[in-house]
């Protein structure tokens, strides 16, 4: 039995939607489908035009060849290029031998021969020989038996002698030089000061070859020094002028206090 007081609406199956082509696409077929049939029917038309016109033009070449080889191709033009080689034919006549050669003159030869050797023996002082009659060609047998020249041997110049040093004095060690002194170095040994003064010798010969050098040893700082001088000048400007002149020539020098 039914109540009347639920409103419950009747069951009602949905509606399936049927499959077709909407709107939209139904127009733009129709329009495609138009414009395919307005192509055939214009193809149509433009093949039976045609037919009646004739067959297209067809594009030739010019009469006359396309390149012509000009008369003068220019660029390099070498005599006799044409002609050719190892056919035992030229264009200026049959082959022929080259001319003999001369005799060669064998006086002439002992003449150069002679000079050089003389020329070895005393470099410097080549005197020409006298001229001498020029003999007849000789044949091949006696060209043969002529003796051969000695061999030109160049003499190597002679080694370059250096110039002697002037004798040189050992440094003696003393306690002082005195009041007027030059001092040269102060090295750490001995062996150091001698070496000193060896090097100063060979550079300014001239001043120091003949003079006889000090080494005064004296304690600077709690280190040994050798001090290198040379002593025995009468005064201060004595001394002065000998070392103005060491430092013209490059040598450091100084006068020392004591």
């Amino acid at each position: 039995m039914d109540d009347p007081n639920i409103d419950i609406p009747p069951y009602a199956s949905p509606r399936l939607r049927s499959r077709g082509v909407d709107s939209a696409t139904k127009r733009m077929a129709t329009v495609a489908g138009g414009l395919g049939i307005a192509i055939i029917l214009l193809a149509l038309v433009w093949s039976g035009v045609h037919t009646g016109l004739g067959p297209p033009p067809v594009v030739k070449p010019p009469p006359g060849p396309m390149r012509t080889a000009p008369v003068n191709p220019g660029g390099l033009q070498v005599p006799g290029a044409h002609e050719q080689i190892m056919s035992g034919t030229t264009a200026s006549g049959p082959p022929q031998l080259a001319p003999t050669p001369p005799p060669p003159d064998f006086a002439k030869l002992d003449r150069e021969a002679k000079q050089a050797k003389l020329a070895q023996a005393k470099p410097g002082r080549l005197r020409p020989l006298p001229p001498q009659a020029t003999p007849a060609p000789r044949n091949s047998s006696q060209v043969a038996s002529l003796p051969l020249p000695p061999p030109v041997v160049a003499t190597p110049p002679a080694p370059t002698v250096a110039p002697a040093l002037p004798p040189m004095y050992a440094p003696t060690q003393a306690a002082s030089t005195g009041p007027y002194a030059v001092q040269l170095a102060a090295l750490t040994s001995m062996a150091k000061a001698n070496q000193a003064w060896q090097t100063l010798v060979a550079r300014v010969p001239d001043i120091l070859g003949s003079e006889k050098p000090l080494v005064v040893p004296g304690v600077i700082r709690g280190e040994t020094f050798y001090r290198l001088r040379l002593a025995g000048f009468a005064s201060a400007s004595a001394a002065a002028t000998f070392c103005a002149r060491l430092k013209s020539r490059g040598v450091t020098c100084y006068i020392p206090k004591s």
